[in-house]
């Protein structure tokens, strides 16, 4: 799996230009950003409009309230728009359980693995005295797909028949397996590709320019 590059906190300077992706780790992993479903964010509409927390604090602050502080310094105000844009992700890119999966992902700093890794083990395994072996069945029993019992001279110049022993197995890491795996990068894909578009369109971020750099799409194809 690939790793994305950390990063320190934004500084209060200009702002910088910076992808999706690495917008979203400096989020959840350099600024501890955290998903919230409560009723204190005010969610307008069902797309990515959003009032954020500080927003919200700050109204506090014009009516003469203050906020307790804790035992950490709190997120940068940028970080805290993510978080809650990613909150609200509409169910057409996995609403909350992607949510969820990108604040994990971001705060590993890690994507998430299309690869599959396939492997044949057997379908049953059998013991003796000298350890644990595959075990094997009569080809015969798969009819016109097997072997017939095979001829074989004996030592007395007799016949004998016996029959043609094969393995059955179970091959892991399929065809379904790998789909479903592509599935989820695509699903995940359109969701930070829905979280781009919502940024640069809104251009509310302080500390950063949200470019149209995105992960490849299908790095399968790249592989």
């Amino acid at each position: 799996m690939m790793m994305a590059r950390d990063f320190t906190r934004a500084s209060r300077g200009a702002a910088k230009d910076i992808g999706i992706w690495p917008l979203l780790v400096w989020a959840f992993q350099a600024e501890c950003a955290q998903l919230d479903m409560g009723d204190t964010r005010t969610v307008i509409g069902g797309g990515f409009g959003y009032a954020s927390m500080t927003s919200i604090i700050a109204q506090h602050e014009q009516l003469g309230c203050r906020v307790d502080g804790g035992g950490r310094s709190d997120p940068h105000p940028d970080a805290d728009l993510i978080a809650s844009a990613v909150a609200v992700l509409p169910e057409g890119c996995g609403g909350w359980r992607m949510a969820v999966m990108i604040a994990e992902l971001a705060r590993a700093g890690m994507l998430p693995d299309w690869h599959v890794a396939s492997w044949i083990e057997p379908l049953r395994w059998d013991n003796n005295p000298h350890g644990r072996y595959a075990a094997t069945a009569d080809a015969s029993e798969l009819g016109d797909k097997g072997w017939p019992h095979q001829p074989r001279t004996t030592r007395k110049g007799g016949i004998r028949y016996e029959d043609v022993r094969y393995c059955p197995v179970n091959v892991r890491g399929g065809a379904a397996e790998v789909a479903a795996k592509r599935r989820l990068w695509l699903l995940w894909w359109s969701a930070l590709f829905e979280l781009r578009t919502s940024f640069q369109l809104g251009r509310d971020l302080s500390a950063w320019n949200v470019t149209g750099a995105m992960p490849p799409r299908e790095p399968w194809k790249l592989a």
